[in-house]
């Protein structure tokens, strides 16, 4: 059974389903690079439990995204993560 999208009301769901879909399409258009655990594992010299901590902690922040079981964070995100923490310790 195939829904029609015109048939939608301009909802909060509805809102949230444009904004995910125009982000993603940003992505594919490679004008937003997103950081997954692998990309962090590589960029702090870490393990994969660390890494995974350090985009929970990005997330819980407001600065990460979760899709699924797995974590990201956007460029943007992280470089503000890293001026707003600059010269401060960061317990993880």
């Amino acid at each position: 059974m195939e829904m029609e999208h015109e048939n939608i009301p301009e909802s909060k769901c509805f809102q949230c389903y444009n904004a995910i879909k125009e982000y993603l399409e940003k992505v594919q258009e490679n004008d937003c690079k997103l950081y997954g655990k692998s990309d962090i594992m590589n960029m702090y010299g870490c393990e994969s439990n660390k890494a995974l901590k350090i985009l929970k902690l990005l997330f819980q922040m407001g600065k990460g995204i979760k899709v699924g079981k797995e974590y990201f964070v956007t460029k943007q995100n992280h470089d503000e993560f890293l001026k707003t923490f600059q010269g401060k310790e960061v317990i993880i």
